[in-house]
């Protein structure tokens, strides 16, 4: 069975089993079709602020690309300091496990009191939250590197730019995708969690308002809404690109 196949089998069982919950229990489980006029009348019509659901998606995933970007990129820089430095690598790995300890929520609630709550604060949040988790990634790359492929490079007297365009960042490629996915499927999370603890707008902020309603179909409409914009992005975007990246391989 071909991957959209297996996708839309899935979609279906799903479907089938949240509509036979709400047989069950219409008040605990809204019926899909409920909650798919709800998400038509926010993307078309607006929500109490007037404001359609397509302009607190794009809010929210505004933040989580500025925060995934900045994560990868402040860990591919320390990478490359690890691996060019010795000093710099044992600083990093003693204090890399100290960095990944502190729960997301601490972390939000305290840069959103320095900070304010504001979209600076979700992005530094989420990035200081997520970056040790990608550099472990990018080091775990570059440790494993093939020493033989650096040996022969230097005997042929390659200059430090080409071992580094033809040898390290072929290599790093995956691992660089690999932290990408990994985080873009944990920032739009906590994003979405530093919405709820008070920012205006973004799609945090819609499912705050609506539970605090107690309008469960509202609060599912705007999940289900996320979601399927989420996985039309891991499945529409992140994987051909990853799919042409790699046709060298293949070749």
């Amino acid at each position: 069975m071909k991957r959209a196949s297996r996708i839309a089998v899935s979609i279906l069982v799903f479907v089938v089993a949240w509509w036979l919950l709400s047989v069950y229990n219409t008040r605990m489980f809204p019926s899909p079709v409920l909650v798919g006029s709800l998400i038509i009348e926010f993307v078309f019509e607006g929500d109490i602020d007037n404001s359609s659901a397509l302009y607190h998606l794009w809010v929210t995933f505004s933040r989580v690309l500025l925060s995934t970007g900045l994560a990868l990129g402040i860990a591919l820089g320390i990478g490359v300091a690890m691996k060019a430095n010795d000093s710099v690598a044992k600083v990093f790995e003693a204090w890399l496990p100290v960095w990944m300890t502190p729960p997301d929520v601490v972390v939000i609630l305290v840069v959103m009191v320095i900070v304010g709550f504001n979209t600076q604060a979700v992005v530094i949040a989420v990035t200081f939250a997520y970056t040790p988790f990608a550099l472990v990634t990018i080091w775990q790359g570059l440790q494993e590197i093939d020493s033989d492929l650096i040996e022969m490079a230097d005997a042929f007297e390659a200059s430090r730019f080409e071992i580094w365009r033809q040898i390290y960042i072929p290599h790093l490629l995956s691992y660089i995708f690999s932290s990408l996915r990994n985080l873009f499927g944990m920032t739009w999370k906590v994003a979405v969690i530093a919405e709820v603890f008070g920012i205006s707008n973004g799609v945090g902020s819609r499912v705050r308002f609506w539970f605090l309603q107690g309008e469960i179909p509202e609060v599912l409409a705007y999940a289900v809404l996320f979601i399927g914009v989420v996985l039309v992005i891991e499945y529409a975007v992140l994987n051909p690109i990853q799919h042409r990246a790699f046709a060298w391989r293949r070749a």
